[in-house]
């Protein structure tokens, strides 16, 4: 089973009635509902049932104007006139300060290594618009790095910042023998 803990409008997925991926978000004004409606850093699963898990936390914080902040189709088709009519809802508007954003990724993290399968991976995207890749990994201490992709612009003179796919494993907890003498 998959788990897509940071639904927003699924725009990352082209087939978003897969039978396979359960996703979740707690925006109740989203364009494309989640199947629940819970926060990521506090879900009601139990531990160890999820085999792959997904998060696309906000890559931003402190901004409430920009296209990535209209969760609902009616309030961004009046804005951005032009662009579709599902917005790509990425939460930036939720968080005020960076403070703010990694306490939340941190918190985040912390579940998904909770509801993660021990043989579980964990595929995070990271856009370093205000945060780098560095300073977010640094949260997932409990999490050994299996592949980090940075995602190629199709402009290189563009001024967007890097994206990343980073897959990770839990790290296995080391067992200690001591002797009986």
């Amino acid at each position: 089973m998959i788990l897509d803990s940071n639904a927003g409008n699924q725009t990352m997925w082209k087939f978003k009635e897969s039978e396979d991926i359960l996703h979740i978000d707690m925006n109740k004004k989203l364009a494309v509902k989640p199947d629940i409606f819970c926060c990521n850093t506090q879900t009601p699963f139990q531990d160890c049932l999820y085999d792959t898990i997904f998060i696309d936390p906000p890559h931003f914080f402190g901004d409430k104007s920009s296209i990535y902040a209209f969760p609902d189709t009616a309030s961004f088709v009046a804005k951005f006139k032009g662009y579709g009519d599902i917005p790509r809802y990425y939460g930036g508007d939720i968080y005020k300060t960076q403070t703010e954003l990694l306490r939340y990724v941190f918190r985040q993290q912390n579940e998904c290594h909770r509801i993660l399968k021990d043989a579980g991976l964990l595929w995070l995207k990271w856009n370093e618009s205000m945060i780098s890749i560095n300073t977010i990994l640094s949260l997932f201490e409990k999490w050994n790095v299996l592949l980090k992709i940075p995602v190629r612009l199709s402009n290189p003179n563009r001024t967007e910042k890097q994206t990343y796919w980073v897959c990770m494993s839990k790290e296995k907890t080391k067992m200690v023998q001591t002797s009986l003498m």
